[in-house]
């Protein structure tokens, strides 16, 4: 069951409307990003609680709540994800709920979407990213589908293998040819990129989605298949959600938060080297045009 309504949404909203009624620059500033996020994050909650959907505080955001009781200081994102069968009713649910500002997509809502998991995003506001597809996106918050892992060993070292190289491809895929990562090889974007344009996104989104939900639909151990990198817990240490405190919000994460970040970081309570304090996303936020 999902906990009623916690946090304080109302001052978030006030403080919200306030933000954008006043002149502004068009690029926001980073205070501006985070004042818009939470906006997002309170307006995700409620949906969520309202219609009975379960949620967790994920990545950065789980770890920003628990180490810093908020933002970690050097971050500009928000995640969150959910159990499959939640977030294959969110489509519904957003429809049937008439949020103001806020805009789903998915591969539910559009056949051309690029990603394997979810984006709910302010609809005031333009992102612009280093895309091979520039999306019309404003500043959102990312939503990714928990999936229960295959019974045994060896089924799950073939499903990872499997994602692994579907990962790779819908990253090749849709980055910007001068932004490939470390394991974007220089021939691979050459040679291989563009034979993966031919191929429909929504073929390979599908096929992503499909293997990643190879397992039953319930197991023992689950977790984040289609991010960027494979991860699981004992279905226990999601469980039932508890609340934490993400800045002036409260915001359902894990049933065990310590063992979901061991799981995903490591010794996640020893903050990095100075030099790695940095944003590892490349997109400038801007206030959408009115007319």
């Amino acid at each position: 069951m999902t906990p009623a309504a916690g946090g304080a949404p109302g001052k978030v909203r006030g403080r919200y409307r306030r933000l954008v009624a006043q002149p502004r620059d068009p690029e926001l500033s980073i205070e501006e990003l985070r004042e818009v996020q939470l906006g997002v994050l309170a307006g995700f909650d409620r949906l969520c609680r309202a219609g009975g959907l379960t949620y967790y505080l994920a990545y950065g955001t789980l770890l920003g709540a628990v180490r810093h009781g908020g933002y970690i200081p050097w971050d500009d994102d928000v995640d969150v994800m959910m159990p499959r069968a939640d977030y294959d009713r969110l489509p519904a649910a957003f429809a049937a709920s008439g949020t103001a500002h806020l805009a789903l997509g998915s591969p539910a809502t559009r056949r051309d979407w690029p990603f394997p998991y979810a984006k709910v995003s302010d609809d005031r506001t333009d992102l612009v990213e280093p895309l091979q597809d520039p999306l019309p996106l404003g500043v959102n918050l990312d939503v990714f589908p928990i999936d229960a892992l295959p019974p045994g060993r060896l089924a799950r070292a073939l499903q990872s293998r499997v994602l692994r190289l579907l990962r790779w491809a819908v990253e090749l895929r849709y980055i910007a040819p001068a932004r490939g990562r470390a394991w974007h090889h220089p021939l691979a974007i050459a040679v291989a990129k563009p034979l993966l344009r031919a191929v429909p996104v929504g073929v390979l989104i599908g096929t992503f989605t499909r293997t990643a939900r190879v397992g039953a639909r319930s197991g023992d151990r689950l977790g984040v298949r289609v991010g960027s990198f494979d991860w699981s817990v004992p279905a226990a240490d999601l469980g039932v959600p508890t609340e934490l405190t993400f800045e002036s919000l409260r915001l359902l994460a894990p049933a065990s938060p310590d063992r979901v970040l061991t799981a995903v970081y490591g010794d996640y309570r020893r903050l990095p080297p100075e030099p790695e304090r940095v944003s590892h996303h490349a997109f400038t936020a801007v206030w959408r045009a009115t007319t």
